[in-house]
């Protein structure tokens, strides 16, 4: 997120960095249909804001699924012995992927959004 709460950027991080169980890309792809969280608590308005920035960046957020398995996978091969999914000197498994041109495309749509109401309210004469 930038200063203005924007999304800039994605990343994956290894399973001892946060604790929690990874799944290969193809089975947790197969589950982004049914992701939303859509109960009020803590905050219904930021649990409506996750689930669409997931639609928004569904391309981007398979790509980031799929590309892990990858790097794992070259790890395990690169590091014979070593438990690759606990070990610390492999934390980021995906640098961080920027969206600069996404969001630019999403501001110009929105401001093109917001030109196209005002003519259609106030008709193609208004300044």
């Amino acid at each position: 997120m930038n200063r203005a709460g924007l999304p800039i950027a994605l990343f994956t991080t290894n399973q001892w960095v946060t604790g929690e169980t990874l799944y290969c890309a193809r089975n947790t792809i197969r589950l982004l249909d049914r992701f939303a969280i859509d109960h009020v608590q803590p905050c219904l308005a930021t649990n409506r804001w996750i689930t669409a920035m997931l639609v928004l960046f569904r391309p981007q957020i398979e790509g980031l699924l799929l590309h892990p398995d990858h790097v794992l996978a070259k790890w395990d091969r690169t590091h014979p012995g070593r438990s690759v999914l606990d070990d610390e000197d492999l934390d980021n498994l995906v640098d961080a992927h920027r969206h600069d041109d996404q969001i630019a495309r999403i501001e110009q749509a929105r401001r093109a959004a917001a030109r196209f109401r005002k003519v259609w309210k106030n008709g193609p004469d208004s300044p």
